[in-house]
């Protein structure tokens, strides 16, 4: 998987998008994803945060596009006690291959390696793993 232009932050709750940190975690909700079967492309959309904490991001939405998905797992979570918890990303990160079953942890390093996959995992419990040929940040 090639990361096209931008790299994910020491924290683990970030991306680097041209030298501009976007906190994930805090100041971005995730709302949706959506997978185009036959283009094998997957999109996960984040939009900032409606509150005060938020207010100095530059961007509103930022929105993952991976292109030639070959692996995709999706693990719902349990958010009826805390609904809000849905939209609130845990962390970003990475696994290897031997690590697919494996949807609660990420590798301790951000150090990627183009046969790794990306997850991310959220308050709620769910988690998203992938792989693709490349992945692209666009911000609106």
């Amino acid at each position: 998987m090639n990361l096209l232009n931008f790299n994910v932050g020491d924290d683990f709750i970030s991306v680097i998008k041209e030298g501009v940190y976007l906190d994930l975690h805090n100041n971005y909700d995730f709302t949706t994803y959506n997978y185009d079967v036959v283009a094998k492309e997957f999109r996960m959309l984040f939009v900032k945060s409606a509150g005060e904490w938020a207010e100095n991001e530059i961007y509103n939405k930022l929105e993952l596009i991976f292109k030639g998905v070959g692996f995709l797992k999706i693990q719902e979570g349990d958010s009826s006690e805390y609904p809000n918890d849905e939209t609130c990303l845990a962390d970003i990160g990475f696994n290897t291959f031997d690590m697919r079953q494996d949807m609660g942890s990420i590798l301790a390093s951000n150090e990627f390696k183009s046969d790794y996959d990306m997850i991310f995992t959220f308050i709620s419990g769910q988690a998203i793993k992938i792989y693709a040929n490349e992945v692209l940040l666009e911000t609106y």
